[in-house]
């Protein structure tokens, strides 16, 4: 049966050449560090609610809001220049993908991410991820994939030249265009919510892994691979393929935050001389 829907034909009928989502992504993802991303300028502000929503769940991720931090209604009222209503509704939002707890009369607090929690996370995301992308593969269009190209290319240059903001920044929106490309929004929300708690978990790890030698550079370049091999099979609509693929990428994932909790620097600290 064919598939209909007002959501995909409008997102398969957007502008011209300048509105490409390859010209889009290139612009979203090459701010300087100092710069507001322009893909919370460019767009359409939407209501009160998406906006302090959409901000506040960034900084989350990109823990400019480090967990354990209260989050006042008031500032967050001042700071975006909206009334109670939309703030509220933003945090429920937030609370119901477990990035924040609602507190009695004092707003919310980012939540600490519990360790114990980590291998469901990763049985989640990778079933999550292997759906999605077999989706993508069946559905996307010639503009999804521009996209994800024109990301990755982004995420590339950003390995190279050490830029870790830039680099999570490209890998949050490459995934999010996956989910968007499977055509299901259930699953793009379900998708979305765990990329949430995944990409701030690798946030949290790789802030206090090297940033340069050889390992930093094989790692990153691996994820660049992977990355090119999921768009060709998205491109070419080998389903199983992507399936394979994706499960690969939650692996790598998987294996660089064990090595970084079963990391052990002790051993490297010398405590003084020897009798």
């Amino acid at each position: 049966m064919a598939r209909s829907g007002k959501g995909r034909r409008a997102r398969k009928n957007r502008g011209g050449p300048a509105n490409s989502p390859a010209a889009v992504a290139s612009a979203n993802l090459t701010e300087g560090p100092n710069q507001t991303p322009q893909w919370r300028i460019g767009r359409p502000k939407g209501t009160g609610t998406q906006r302090v929503y959409t901000q506040v769940r960034d900084d989350i991720i990109g823990l400019r809001i480090p967990p354990g931090t209260d989050v006042e209604e008031a500032s967050l009222e001042e700071r975006f220049g909206v009334s109670r209503t939309p703030v509220r509704e933003a945090l429920i939002r937030l609370a119901s993908e477990g990035l924040i707890v609602l507190l009695p009369n004092r707003g919310a607090r980012v939540t600490h991410i519990d360790i114990a929690d980590v291998p469901q996370l990763f049985e989640a995301l990778e079933l999550c991820q292997r759906a999605t992308i077999r989706w993508a593969a069946i559905r996307r269009t010639s503009e999804d994939v521009a996209q994800m190209r024109e990301i990755n290319r982004v995420f590339l240059e950003a390995a190279k030249n050490g830029d870790s903001d830039r680099m999570g920044d490209a890998n949050k929106e490459f995934h999010i265009t996956i989910g968007r490309a499977c055509g299901n929004r259930y699953f793009e929300s379900l998708y979305s919510s765990l990329l949430a708690v995944s990409l701030r978990l690798a946030r949290t790890a790789f802030a206090y892994a090297p940033r340069a030698g050889e390992a930093y550079e094989d790692y990153y370049m691996e994820v660049v691979r992977q990355h090119d091999a999921m768009i060709t099979a998205i491109e070419n609509k080998e389903v199983d393929q992507a399936d394979v693929l994706a499960r690969v990428h939650t692996d790598l994932f998987r294996d660089r935050i064990n090595r970084y909790l079963n990391s052990n620097l002790a051993s490297t600290v010398s405590l003084g001389a020897s009798a």
